[in-house]
């Protein structure tokens, strides 16, 4: 994300390229790099708000996705004071101290539904690990934030929030075939749909994953996803999380050896089926023949997307479908190869298909 010129802008005007997905906001005296327990602490409460953080100190700016490395953000110095300034007026915040945060989270539309404040903290990263943990809490619960939920320091809270909508509406289009067809035929504009808390829930349980063949006991909650369950508690990162919204296919996985989209699965919806990942298939240092056929296709180039399109390759040729190569290109158009692969893995598909076809 290139910030040239955001000095230049005005606030509002700075704030509309994170427009589409929920973003903290905060604005603080000065900020240290978190350690790398504190960063993955911090990763999943911005996972549980679907939200991006952005930074904003006297001194720099900090952009930090849930899933990807801290990227900082210029100007530095008095061009990111000045962009300090301006997020305090824009927000009716006082300039923050160094040992004040003030935090303001913005939901896909850009509209402010909570705030927070810290002050007289010495360790800002772990006040803000606590504001957003006490925000998703109060989101959770359907209850306001209660001042003391935020320590160290004196506090005041905003509005509670809820999840995002668009996650609930993936959920109940998952639960339910019904609304799915409804939501196809004539869907609503998410900025009409009521503000509503998800069920107020934060238990976990057990829950037993059948993962190529071997039985995985975790605790989960019930909002987590089958792509996280397998990346984060399991570490099979091999099933790769690109969209992470259902459109890109790089998470597919076999569930009873139907293809399905990790990021749209609740863990729990699976429990005690058969799920086959990527690193299910072949036999030690043996590639299964679908593997081998795409290595010997070139069918690859970045290789990000490939585990998805082998699976998804696979769930197509044990469902018998797909016999010519426009019914390939038909079956699997729900995988997206961004590096334009797409007649090498045809050529993959049939050389799995049929064994003998020339080189």
């Amino acid at each position: 994300m290139s910030s040239a010129g955001v000095s230049a802008k005005s606030v509002p005007e700075w704030l509309s390229t994170f427009r589409g997905r929920p973003l903290v906001l905060v604005a603080l005296g000065d900020w240290e790099l978190p350690d790398e327990q504190l960063l993955r602490q911090i990763r999943a409460e911005l996972r549980g708000l679907g939200a991006s953080l952005l930074v904003v100190s006297e001194r720099s700016l900090f952009c930090f996705r849930p899933d990807d490395e801290l990227e900082r953000l210029e100007p530095s110095g008095d061009s990111a004071f000045h962009a300090q300034s301006e997020v305090a007026a824009h927000f009716g915040l006082a300039r923050p101290q160094p040992s004040e945060l003030h935090l303001v989270l913005l939901d896909d539309a850009g509209r402010e539904r909570y705030r927070t404040s810290v002050e007289r903290s010495p360790r800002l990263a772990e006040a803000l690990l606590s504001a957003l943990t006490s925000a998703g809490k109060s989101a959770l619960e359907g209850q306001e934030l209660e001042p003391a939920a935020l320590a160290p320091g004196n506090t005041t809270s905003g509005p509670r929030i809820s999840r995002r909508e668009s996650i609930v509406l993936c959920l109940i289009a998952a639960l339910s075939a019904t609304l799915a067809e409804s939501c196809k035929s004539g869907p609503s504009a998410p900025e009409k749909l009521p503000l509503r808390a998800p069920p107020a829930t934060t238990h976990e349980r057990e829950v037993v994953l059948r993962v190529n063949g071997l039985e995985r006991r975790l605790k989960l909650e019930p909002r987590v996803s089958l792509l996280d369950a397998l990346r984060e508690r399991i570490g099979l990162t091999g099933t790769k999380k690109g969209c992470d919204h259902g459109q890109c296919g790089a998470c597919t996985v076999l569930v009873e050896g139907r293809r399905v989209n990790a990021c749209l699965t609740l863990a729990v919806m699976v429990e005690n089926k058969a799920i086959t990942t990527i690193e299910g298939l072949g036999n030690g240092s043996e590639l299964h023949p679908l593997q081998q056929a795409f290595v010997s296709e070139d069918a690859l180039q970045c290789g990000y997307c490939t585990p998805g399109q082998i699976m998804s390759a696979l769930g197509l040729l044990q469902e018998g479908y797909a016999l010519s190569d426009d019914e390939v290109r038909e079956q699997m158009s729900g995988n997206i190869c961004r590096c334009g692969a797409y007649p090498n893995i045809v050529r993959a598909v049939q050389r799995a298909r049929k064994p003998e076809l020339p080189t």
